[in-house]
């Protein structure tokens, strides 16, 4: 006995007018317009990612134009006349649809253009529906180009696909472009719910939450990936089937991983990385839910949970994760899983890629530090107050940032500047004065040069004027003028200028006698080194800022 044929889900509850298309309203409501109002192009470009709807919209504009239930073209084709059915089923002789990849030489196209001047045979337009017409050749495109200009008056162009940037300019120009979108996952959602409905399929929300996700905008992949959990379930869909079906990774495999890295375990994470290797999982896919576990987590410290669309246990688990992470040092993990979901060559290469990640996240110390510091700044920044207790960060890099950042604030007894003192004044100053990085740079880079009256001469090497610049800025202006009034009895104002190239090259930083904020000159050699380190390189990048000395560091910043 032969057996009833089986209709995936895909094609069973394919839409069939234009309000069942899911997510893209905003091309099935124009569609309708053009047609109500009798404005109907001669040629269509469906433009978007797979399995959304581009193929099906065609046909069902292609009943509208042809249904036999009305004398004219309509926006609710009938879907019984012989015209529909025809249509639907993909039988219809008026309706022809081309599959661009196999039929993309010059003489396919020929074969169109001869076919097209005949009328239809029982329809009011002669459709042509060529799906990933990208794929046809440069001498086929060309050979199509006039047809598609001026087709006869009955015939109209369909032309579908997934890569619109490799439809030459002069083809799209010919066209209504119509951009369909990828479907949001509660949409996703809804259409899933409708269909088991239908079947009289038990499902928990949180299975079909985890197949709109993994479908990513594709309601033909999300109906694929569900027709699979009907067969494997057996009975209600759930959680844990949709991670069996699509060979996912469990979640708690993540939060190991995610405390491993935590506690920079080195060898828990590599032994995590071995038993997935040894399960059978891909390793790419793996990299692929880190990337997707750490956006979790970051959706988690920005923004409203309903966003992640995971089960409540395992969202309180995503939250208590969080906590544990600063944002920049989340950011900073995304970015960095981001760049391993790149193509490699081999499973091994993948593996071992992962695998020093994962070691150089665990060995990291100087930049979390940074990381921290740069949070303490941006909150100090938002709130617009002094820290009220200088925080004691690692030696090294780090801890001169945070000197830097925010020195220490002693209130100074008054004193008379003079051409004798004037470097000590100057250092009190700075140790005073309130300002951001960029206007301490242009500090430590200053040469109290004189006095005159009231005002303190500062002088700049000439060839690094940017510190300069700092400087005669308003709020830093303000802010040093402010300091020279607490520090000193005679000081009020000070003027900025740029000093010969004589003076620069032989008079010392400060009048008298090197800062004691700054130690000796570096070789050239040193130098390079410095400016090739990446700790020295993030810092610059994330202050926007520009290096104007480089020195070593003095005994007493140890």
């Amino acid at each position: 006995m032969a057996r009833e044929n089986y209709l995936v889900f895909a094609r069973k509850w394919r839409p069939q007018t234009f309000e069942d298309v899911v997510g893209q309203e905003h091309i099935t409501r124009t569609l309708q317009n053009a047609i109500a109002n009798n404005r109907i192009a001669h040629a269509f470009l469906f433009i978007g990612s797979r399995g959304i709807g581009k193929t099906t919209t065609a046909r069902i504009l292609a009943k509208a134009l042809n249904c036999l239930s009305v004398d004219k073209p309509t926006t609710q084709p009938c879907n019984n006349c012989d015209n529909c059915r025809a249509i639907a089923e993909g039988n219809s002789m008026d309706v022809i649809e081309i599959d661009g990849a196999s039929n993309n030489s010059v003489d396919d196209v020929r074969e169109i253009r001869e076919h097209v001047r005949l009328t239809p045979s029982r329809s009011r337009y002669k459709i042509y529906i060529i799906d990933e017409v990208h794929q046809l050749s440069a001498g086929a495109f060309n050979a199509l180009l006039k047809t598609i200009e001026e087709p006869p008056p009955h015939a109209l162009f369909i032309l579908a696909t997934t890569e619109a940037h490799k439809v030459p300019a002069t083809i799209v120009s010919r066209c209504q472009r119509f951009d369909f979108r990828r479907v949001p996952i509660p949409e996703i959602v809804r259409l899933l719910r409708q269909i088991l409905d239908k079947e009289n399929i038990k499902y928990t929300d949180e299975a079909l939450f985890a197949v709109a996700r993994a479908a990513e905008g594709g309601v033909r992949d999300a109906e694929s990936v569900l027709d699979q959990l009907v067969s494997y379930a057996e009975g209600e869909i759930t959680f844990q089937h949709v991670f069996d079906v699509l060979g996912l990774v469990d979640w708690q495999v993540l939060h190991n991983l995610c405390d491993a890295i935590l506690n920079k375990d080195i060898a828990s994470e590599l032994n995590i990385v071995e038993d997935v290797v040894a399960s059978g999982k891909d390793l790419g896919q793996f990299v692929q839910e880190i990337l997707r576990y750490f956006r979790n987590l970051l959706v988690c410290k920005t923004a409203p949970t309903e966003l992640l669309g995971l089960p409540e246990e395992e969202i309180a688990l995503m939250q208590a994760h969080a906590e544990k992470f600063s944002l920049t040092n989340v950011i900073r993990l995304v970015e960095q899983f981001a760049d391993l979901t790149k193509g490699f060559d081999s499973q091994l290469a993948q593996r071992i890629a992962l695998e020093a990640l994962l070691i150089r996240i665990s060995k990291r110390t100087v930049e979390t530090s940074i990381d921290e510091l740069i949070e303490k700044l941006m909150a100090l920044s938002e709130s617009g107050a002094a820290p009220s207790s200088t925080p004691t960060p690692r030696p090294g890099l780090g801890a001169k940032l945070a000197q830097n950042a925010a020195p220490v604030r002693q209130k100074p007894s008054k004193v008379e500047a003079s051409p004798k003192n004037l470097g000590e004044v100057w250092q009190k100053i700075a140790d005073t004065a309130e300002v951001d990085m960029s206007c301490r740079i242009g500090i430590d880079a200053a040469n109290p040069a004189k006095i005159e009256g009231d005002t303190l001469i500062l002088e700049f090497d000439p060839q690094k004027p940017q510190p300069r610049e700092f400087l005669e800025r308003p709020e830093s202006k303000k802010a040093i003028e402010s300091a020279l009034a607490t520090v000193t009895s005679n000081l009020t104002a000070f003027r900025c200028q740029l000093a010969s190239q004589t003076a620069a090259s032989q008079q010392p930083k400060h009048a008298n006698g090197p800062n004691p904020a700054l130690g000796e000159s570096v070789s050239a050699q040193e130098a390079k080194a410095a400016l090739n380190d990446p700790h020295v390189a993030k810092v610059v990048d994330v202050f926007k800022g520009k290096i104007v000395d480089i020195r070593k560091k003095n005994n007493h910043d140890e």
